[in-house]
């Protein structure tokens, strides 16, 4: 499971917070320093990172992660597993009792959906960090991420406007697809509504 941290920290990081915060850049230069970057699934993220301006990725990160206008592809469960399509709706409320209940804390300083995605990887990295049951991990995925995370990445990838974040939600629809099959989910069957 330590490549599962490894993968969800990264990921998780990257949907999260801009490219430029601290633990981005870290992040970055590490996977570009990596002996088997052409392994790892990175390296077409790598090349886009390198050769975009950095004024296009933080519009890109704005538009698909913060929002000034209508979001083409929110980043929270919520939006799209809600009839009302709103933010801390009742998944929102489901995911954050599920995370209380296993003595998951996401203290990010604001007050804000636990159930964007980047976080969900991160807080999916701190329960296998502290040993959680593989039950609980499985439960992570197939009841409050994967029933809308495959949607939400394949939005992102339509409406990225840089070869960041398309390379990106390539990587993590790929990933949980991997980690789908390797631990035998099927996801609940929740009907999306965004």
């Amino acid at each position: 499971m330590e490549n599962v941290i490894v993968v969800a920290k990264l990921l998780g990081s990257f949907f999260y917070y801009p490219l430029s915060h601290q633990n981005n850049v870290q992040y970055i230069e590490a996977i570009k320093n990596s002996e088997d970057l052409n392994e790892t699934g990175f390296s077409d993220f790598i090349q886009a990172y390198e050769s975009t301006s950095k004024g296009d990725i933080n519009s890109d990160f704005q538009a698909l992660f913060e929002g000034c206008d209508v979001m083409p592809a929110p980043p929270w469960g919520s939006v799209y597993l809600d009839r009302e399509q709103v933010i801390f709706g009742d998944s929102t409320l489901r995911f954050r009792q599920f995370l209380l209940a296993n003595d998951i804390e996401l203290n990010t300083g604001m007050r804000e959906p636990e159930d964007q995605f980047g976080l969900s990887l991160l807080a999916m990295a701190m329960m296998i960090e502290q040993d959680k049951n593989e039950e609980i991990i499985i439960e992570l995925l197939s009841e409050h991420l994967l029933p809308w995370a495959y949607h939400y990445l394949e939005l992102v990838k339509k409406n990225g406007k840089t070869e960041i974040y398309t390379s990106l939600a390539c990587v993590a629809f790929e990933w949980l697809a991997l980690l789908q099959k390797e631990l035998n989910i099927i996801p609940h069957n929740y009907k999306l509504y965004f």
